[in-house]
């Protein structure tokens, strides 16, 4: 296998055990992982548009009004018009995301802690080095750096 395959396949296969666990830790809230991400991005910046929220989600970006739509329909979301452009709509959490926020800040927290445990300071530096020169100037990439900008 070449390096460049198989550092793609490591990749994937990390993404794809990170989002087991933490699929299977939100899985009691009734939440996915894209969900808890819009969650969290809304509760540090609501309110935002839809445009404005699929920016800065890495999970789904592509089709943030799908995701947007569901969460309204599981009243976890709600949506307002804009009073600057009658083409946009606000999005705000509902009092019941909010009272899921103090459990899915912990589930994070622990997903987190378990990732930098399991490998060195040194080491996780230099993956986050390489990791995010395979993902600059991408979508997901660009949507990380804008929220770690904010």
């Amino acid at each position: 296998m070449r390096p460049g395959e198989h550092l793609r396949y490591l990749v994937l296969a990390a993404q794809r055990e990170g989002n087991r666990m933490l699929a299977a830790a939100l899985k009691p809230l009734g939440l996915t992982p894209a969900w808890a991400e819009a969650i969290s991005v809304l509760d540090e910046r609501e309110p935002l548009t839809i445009r404005e929220l699929g920016r800065l989600l890495v999970c789904e970006g592509d089709h943030p009004s799908r995701l947007v739509n569901r969460m309204v329909s599981a009243g976890l979301l709600t949506t307002e018009p804009s009073p600057d452009d009658d083409r946009a709509r606000w999005i705000r959490l509902t009092p019941a995301a909010r009272v899921l926020l103090p459990t899915l800040r912990d589930i994070e927290d622990q997903l987190h802690t378990a990732i930098e445990q399991a490998v060195d300071p040194t080491s996780l530096d230099a993956c986050r080095a390489v990791l995010g020169a395979l993902v600059d100037g991408l979508p997901a990439g660009e949507a990380l750096a804008r929220r770690v900008a904010l």
